[in-house]
């Protein structure tokens, strides 16, 4: 821009130069056109075009011609200055309203009980709608292997065996909510605010959710699908003795993790009641229960229902 600007000033310094001599010589008669050209890419570009044609003149004539032809030069440059300037002022309105059509992309929170079937929700979820999914651990595994500075703070504390603070939490999810794919796909966070205080801080930090799809289902229920669990030590696979019943051939070395004995799975819903009885009240507008008691596909209708 400003190489273009100081080339059109010098064409200008020369024309002027070059009709000054003339005019003083009273070789010429000045026959001034203005012309606008196109193409350029910050809008239009106006030029003064000089047609000489041979003639005599007197010294007053010749001065008045100089004041003339430095007249409109003059103007010619705030002419064009003005017509840069509004079309620079038009190149930015796009960025604008791509910045404000980014900033309208949906932030989706999924939550529910262990056993609930929510990663089978966001499997849906990101299929229909695209929205990026993430989770707070996915989030502090790449901050950490990319060495940031927010993965340093979490790393001192994960090294040290304890819980990373919920506001550094926040400034980690706040830093990937900025990025670019999810300020144009929107995005699907995945059990996260885990507790009341993360919460508050999500509150505090500004993050605005627009839907908070709470899924619903009995705790008796819950406690059989967990119980009903088991694990294949040698393939990693998880069956469940009414759901998924495992070959007869791996049964005998199918093992009954802790987590999945009744008294753990009790535990655990009390605390999850707990957590999410206290972070609710944060979300209120934008939650939407969701019946997780019928078949997965059901519970995608609705959800998807909800999310529009």
């Amino acid at each position: 821009m400003a190489s273009s600007r100081k080339s059109t000033h010098l064409l200008a310094l020369l024309v002027a130069m070059t009709m000054a001599s003339s005019l003083c010589f009273g070789l010429v008669k000045p026959v001034i056109r203005a012309t606008t050209l196109f193409g350029s890419d910050v809008g239009e570009q106006q030029h003064v075009v000089f047609e000489a044609v041979p003639d005599m003149r007197s010294d007053r004539e010749t001065g008045a011609s100089m004041v003339g032809v430095l007249f409109l030069l003059a103007a010619g440059a705030r002419s064009l200055s003005a017509r840069r300037g509004a079309a620079l002022q038009g190149s930015r309105q796009p960025s604008q309203a791509v910045a404000r059509q980014a900033a309208k992309a949906p932030l989706v929170v999924i939550a529910g009980p262990p056993a609930a079937g929510k990663g089978t929700q966001c499997e849906k979820i990101k299929e229909k709608f695209g929205y990026v999914h993430i989770s707070t651990g996915d989030i502090l595994r790449a901050n950490v292997k990319e060495g940031t500075e927010l993965g340093k703070k979490a790393e001192e504390y994960m090294t040290a065996g304890k819980l990373v603070p919920s506001e550094l939490i926040v400034d980690l999810v706040k830093d990937r909510l900025a990025k670019p794919d999810v300020l144009e796909k929107g995005c699907l966070l995945d059990g996260f605010p885990r507790a009341p205080d993360q919460a508050k801080a999500m509150s505090d930090a500004g993050i605005e959710v627009d839907k908070f799809i709470l899924i619903e289902v009995p705790d008796d229920v819950l406690v059989e699908r967990g119980c009903g669990r088991r694990l294949d030590p040698e393939t990693g696979e998880i069956y469940h003795l009414k759901f998924k019943p495992p070959p007869a051939e791996v049964v005998d070395r199918l093992v009954h993790r802790s987590d999945d004995q009744e008294e753990s799975i009790r535990n655990r819903l009390a605390i999850y009641h707990d957590q999410v009885n206290g972070i609710l009240p944060f979300f209120e507008s934008a939650v939407c229960k969701i019946d997780g008691l019928p078949k997965p596909a059901e519970v995608t209708e609705k959800v998807f229902a909800v999310l529009g």
